[in-house]
Parts: C-alpha cells; structure tokens; sequence
C-alpha cells in the first residue's frame, strides 16, 4: 500500500510517499507556472537481518533499509533538467552522478570518499572527476586535508596537535605557516618574502588587535553580545559603532553613517553623511524598491512566482521587463528593444553557462562554445571568431584573434603569467616573488625591462625603467604620500596628505613645490581647490551640482531623475550666461537631444539602433548618419555635405578611409597603427609609442615612459619636454624648457591650469 502526502505552502505543493523502505520520502514538488521537481529512489539495505515467510504468503522484513536518491527532474519553463544517482557505497554516498540539461547539457561525474566509520568520519569526497575537471584529496588518519590537487595543480597542509592548520603550501612551493591558535583563530600567520602577521584574540574569539606586515597595529572592541563597537586605526580618527533594536550607527571623525532595519532585519534605510537610500521588501522579502538618494523617488522591481525579476520600473517611469524561456531569458529595455540570452545547464536549472545572445540587430548575434570543461573556447560574431585554449591546468594559453592572429602565454603552475607573445612578435617574459607579486617584466628587441618591488603590505615601493624610476611611500594606514620620479639626474616629487578619515587634504606638486588643499568634506570629496576653485557643491547622488571659480564664474550642472545630467550652465560674476545647455535621454540613457539656450544653431539631436549605436545625428551641419557592420565596424558616415566610408582587410582591421578626406593604415604585428598617410608610428613591446615619423627629423617626435607606462618624456626638434603624471593616470605637469604647466583636478576631471612663469 502507498500513500501520498501533499502540503500546500504560499502556492507551493509538496508531495511525500509512504510505501515500504520509502516512507517519508519527498517525490514530488509542483511550483506555481508549471515548475515542477520529481525525485525517484532506489533501495539499499542499511542493516541486513533477515526476511521469514510465516503462512499464508505474509512475509516479515526485519531488514533496515535506505531511500537512496536515485534521480531528480525539475521541469521549468517547458525545459528539462535530470540528476541521476547510482554507485552507492555502504555509507550512502554516490559514485556516479550523470546530469542532463538543455542546450548540449551533458555530464557524468565519477566521486570516491574517504570513509572512517571508527573516527565517524563519512562521506569526504576523495576525487571528483567529470570531462576536463579533475579534483583529488588524500587525508591523514584524522580526517584532515592533506593535499588537494584540482587539474594537477597541489596544495598540501599540516597540522598541530590539535587539528589546526600549521602550514599551507600553495603552488609553487609558497609555503604559509600559523601558529598560536586560540578560539580556532591562528594569532601568528607567517607569509612568504619574510612577512608575518599577528592577532590578538580574546576570550569570546573576537580579534582585538591586527598587525600588518608593516607592523602597524588596528584594534577592536566589542559589545557583550560580539558585536563590534570601535575600530581604532594605525592612525588617523577611530570609528564607533553602535546599536539600537532597530538601527547601527557607525561613526568615524564627520562621517555618520546608520542603517535601519525592520523587524525581520532587512535594511530599510541607509543614511550616510545626512543623505538616506530607502529600501522596501514585499511579503515573501524581495526588494521592491530601492530610493535614489536623499530622494523619494527610486527604482522598483516586480517578481513572478519563481522569484525571478519580472519589471524594472526607474524613477522616471521607464521600465525593463523580464520574461523566461526554456533555456533563455529575454530582456525587453526601455525603448521596447527585445535581447535573448540562451543558456546551457546540467541537472541544475540555477548554474547556466551563456551560449547565445539574439539582439534586435541580428548582424550582431553572438554565438559561444565550449570545452567539455565548460570554459569559453570561441565566440563568434558577425562571421569573425575568436578562440581560446587552455593547458591541463585548465589555464588560458592562447587567444586567437583576427586582427593580431595568435597570442600565446605561458603560465607557471600557479597560473601567473610568465610570458606572452602577439603573432609574430617577440616574446614578453614576466617573473613574480614568492607572494605572486609580479617584480620585472623583459621584453623583446630593445624595450626597456621594468622592475617592481614592495612593501610587506604588497603596497607597490618601486617601478623602474630606462624611461624614469618610480618610488613611493606610505603611511601608517597605507595612504600614498610620496611619489618620486627620477629621470635623467633629476627627481620630481608629489607629495600627497589625507585628514584623520584618509581623505586626500593636499598635494604638493613637483617642480614648484606648489601646495593645493581640497578641504574634504564628511564623504571625502572635495569642496575647494585652493588657488583656483572657491567652492564646490553635490548633488546626493554624488554627482558635481555646481562649481565656483575663483574668478567668480559659476558652472551649474543640473540632474534628473534617473541621475544622469540634465544641464549645464556657466555664468560670469555679472550673472552673463555663458553656456547654457540642456540634454535629454531615451529610457536606455542615450542622449537625444541637447539644447543650447545661447545659440539654438548648435541644437543636436541623435538616434540610435537597436543595441544603442548612435545612428544618426543632426545639427549645425544638417542631417547625418552612421551605419555599422555587423562587428560593430563603423562603414560609412554622412554628416551635411560630408561623407567617408571605410574599409576594412582580412584581418578586421581599418585600411582606408575615402571620400571627404582620404587615408590609409598599416599595422604592426600588435595591431597597433604604425602608419597612415601623412605620418609614420614605432610602438616598443609594451607597446606604447615610443617615436612619430622617425625617418624625417624635422618632424620627429619621440615618447619614453617610466615603470608604470606613464609617458613621462617627448622630444621634438624644438627639444624634450618632461611629463609628470600621478600613479592613476592624471597628468600633474608638463616641463618644457623654463615654461611649467601644472594641471589641477576635481576628481578625475580637469578644471585649471596654470602656466609659470
């Protein structure tokens, strides 16, 4: 006899079965729209007694047995998904798991364990191998790891007498030693390259104190229910934190930030320097809205029954909406544009692998491959593939590009890159210390090498090259507040300060020595540059609202309700307007439309197509358009009365551009341009460029870099001319001759220079 049980929760039926040995077994789940899961078992007897026959055919079974999982089907969307079981030992484990999915979902994974009924120790997997993926572990008598090795990579560990870990040795032979344990946690950790950390941990198995490499030392305290209450750095302002049933206020120097919650301890509201993020949640504690900030208007989500996203409705009305197929999942974006993803997937709907993507311009469908590894082996688009392969470690070793054909890279058994070559380049050799910290590069032919060194922190000290030495220096709590470039027997220095919250305060330029301060505020931006901008004012969201000059011009920069720019005005003392512009965007944020106030001449509209390609565009000039391949190659552009249609090689790459104005390319074996019609380009190894048209020394421009690829000279017939750039990328100055640029940021945006003498 057999029963079914079904139970019934927020729409969700549960069915178990009562016959013999699978008494209580789940069997079947039925979700809402028409997900469902199915389990079937087989039998396997746990302890064998015996079976008697006592008349009249009644038979007594005094064996105990087991349910073991033969095979699980869930069917969502119309599509299959089927984990299957089988090679049980006597512990219960599997052997064989086969799983089924769609879209090429194939795959058979064999386990063996390490089983030590006497320890009570069961079912650690010992090996776990399935095509392309291969993992083994051996154990001591205890039950420990002592070497793991996933595609033949090893790691092996240690252990003291009390089962913790002594040492880690990682590939390569790294070796990780820690000592000193107490409340499970090791006080002493010693690193590779000499570095050791140590912990204090107390009694509750709370870390109290953190010293770093350096030696620099953060504290901890805590409440009497764990919870951290302070955070006191090397240096700088230390942070409290406290608690109320409902919120955590944390609090560092100026900066206040709380977090409340409700009752089920989701996050409500999130208030960081007097500016609040609001969160809704609906029954079941999915996200339904989110605020801008400081606003109340946001973005919402709606849910079908499955949990999945179904609608995104932004703050200015637009949405996205989300449908799901077998196997795919369709994005519709706010200008109604529909994009497929296509998936494949094993025995688990939720772990999907991207095969495809189908976009409303089908030129630019995009196809993908794979190995029986599942890693990524070719992609294709528009008829032009690129493809990848991997070495038994399952590390990438070569990409094949059309523009450059193939580069190959040589791996050491931790996966760090140790060489690299383009096509029919030299070879790029790379070496690293024992903590994977790379510390010299060497190219080929004459490309000067670089050598890297660092701190115990990993916090990089020096980067040298024939083209300028880099070296820095840092503070207590790792703040940059030196950067030295040495180059041709001189030494520009930057110097950099923070406040007590570690935000930039000041830099003091090379060369002039000149101080700028920024005065941060609670959020670390800053709201003057002294000597050029008198003050700066943000929007909640972070972005720049308004810009004062020291010459009295005010820019103003307005922002909708999707956080993006809407305008930007700039004004004299005199309230002269200046420049006046306002912008306007489709759902997507692409621009419009932008409206000038002063001079509606210089009015622009844009258009764009289905995966957001700007496509045509007027103004001043009349009417334009821009057309595309299907690679995303710009072929032809019309704007007025001027056209140029471009043409492309074998190779992908761009060889002549005809109509309003003529010119031709060619290409060196990086793919970097090395000539056009009027000029000439050398490019080293890195490859930077290091010389414009070399042949013709009346025009001769010639490039050189420091250990971070910074340009950091140009010599031209009229002579050379330094460039001093700060270790992001920014340009600080620009020495030529007795004439110095210095270059002032707000952020990452230049707003003044000033040129000495």
């Amino acid at each position: 006899m057999s029963h079914s049980y079904v139970v019934v929760n927020q729409g969700v039926n549960y069915q178990s079965q009562n016959v013999g040995w699978t008494i209580g077994q789940l069997f079947k789940v039925d979700f809402p729209l028409g997900k469902s899961q199915d389990f079937g078992y087989i039998p396997r007897v746990l302890v064998p007694l015996k079976t008697s026959v006592v008349g009249l055919g009644i038979v007594y079974d005094d064996n105990v047995w087991s349910a073991d999982l033969a095979q699980k089907t869930t069917i969502i969307d119309g599509a299959s998904y089927v984990t299957s079981y089988s090679n049980y030992d006597v512990y219960g484990n599997p052997g064989t798991r086969v799983e089924t999915g769609p879209n090429g979902g194939s795959r058979t994974t064999t386990y063996t364990y390490f089983n030590d009924p006497a320890r009570w120790i069961l079912g650690k997997i010992a090996s776990e191998t399935s095509p392309g993926k291969s993992l083994t572990r051996t154990f001591d008598a205890n039950g420990n790891v002592l070497t793991e090795t996933r595609e033949g990579v090893i790691v092996s560990f240690t252990y003291d007498t009390q089962g913790n870990i002594a040492s880690q040795t990682l590939p390569g032979g790294r070796v990780y030693t820690y000592s000193n344990y107490k409340r499970g946690i090791a006080q002493t950790e010693t690193l590779p390259e000499n570095i050791t950390i140590t912990r204090v941990v107390d009694d509750a198995g709370n870390i109290s104190a953190h010293t770093n490499g350096e030696g620099k030392t953060t504290l901890y305290t805590y409440d009497g229910i764990n919870r951290l209450t302070s955070v006191i750095p090397p240096v700088g302002n230390p942070r409290s934190i406290a608690y109320t049933p409902i919120s955590k206020t944390s609090t560092r120097g100026p900066l206040v930030e709380t977090t409340q919650y409700d009752n089920f301890g989701r996050t409500t509201g999130i208030t960081l320097a007097g500016i609040t993020r609001t969160f809704s949640y609906d029954g079941l504690g999915r996200k339904t809205f989110e605020s801008n900030p400081g606003e109340t208007v946001g973005t919402s989500y709606l849910y079908d029954a499955l949990n999945r996203l179904t609608r995104q409705t932004n703050a200015d009305g637009t949405f996205q909406t989300y449908s799901y197929g077998p196997a795919t999942a369709s994005v519709t974006d706010e200008r109604g544009n529909l994009t497929t993803y296509t998936y494949r997937s094993y025995g688990d709907p939720d772990q999907q692998l991207l095969m495809a993507i189908t976009t409303p311009e089908n030129s630019v469908n995009v196809t993908i491959e794979r190995g029986a590894n599942d890693l990524m082996t070719s992609v294709t688009q528009a008829g032009l593939t690129r493809t990848y392969g991997y070495d038994a470690h399952n590390y990438l070793i070569s990409v094949s590009n059309p523009e450059t054909g193939v580069t190959t890279y040589g791996r050491d058994i931790a996966g760090n890159l140790t060489s690299k070559q383009v096509g029919a380049s030299g070879t790029t050799r790379y070496t690293y210390d024992e903590l994977n910290r790379l510390t010299s590069t060497v190219y080929p032919d004459a490309t000067p090498a670089i050598t890297n060194t660092y701190n115990k922190n990993s916090k990089l000290l020096s980067s040298n090259s024939a083209g300028g030495n880099r070296s820095f220096t840092y503070d207590a709590a790792d703040n940059l507040v030196q950067d030295s470039l040495a180059l041709d027997g001189r030494v520009f220095t930057t110097r950099f300060a923070y406040n007590g919250n570690d935000n930039l305060s000041s830099i003091t330029y090379p060369e002039s020595s000149r101080m700028v301060n920024y005065v941060p505020d609670a959020l670390g931006r800053p709201t003057s540059i002294s000597g050029y901008i008198s003050a700066v004012q943000y929007w909640p969201s972070g972005l720049i609202q308004s810009i004062t000059y020291n010459n009295g011009i005010v820019s103003r920069y307005g922002q909708n309700s999707r956080l993006w720019p809407a305008s930007f005005i700039t004004e004299t003392p005199f309230t002269a307007t200046h420049l006046s512009s306002n912008y306007t965007y489709d759902g997507t944020g692409n621009l419009k439309t932008v409206s000038d106030d002063v001079d509606a001449s210089f009015n622009r509209t844009l258009d764009y197509d289905g995966i957001n390609r700007l496509t045509g565009v007027a103004g001043l000039w009349g009417q334009g358009s821009i057309a595309y391949d299907g690679g995303g190659n710009l072929i032809n552009q019309t704007l007025g009365q001027a056209s140029l249609t471009y043409a492309y090689d074998a190779n992908n790459r761009l060889s002549s551009v005809s109509g309003f104005r003529t010119d031709s390319y060619g290409y060196d074996a990086y793919g970097n341009v090395s000539s056009s019609q009027d000029s000439t380009y050398t490019y080293n190894d890195v490859p930077n460029l290091v010389c414009i048209n070399c042949a013709s020394p009346a025009a001769k421009v010639e490039y050189s870099y420091d250990g971070l690829n910074h340009r950091s000279a140009v010599v031209k017939a009229s002579g050379k001319v330094y460039e001093i750039y700060d270790s992001n990328g920014k340009q600080l100055i620009e020495l030529d001759g007795g004439t110095l640029t210095e270059y002032f940021y707000l952020g990452d945006k230049r707003v003044a220079q000033q040129v000495s003498p």
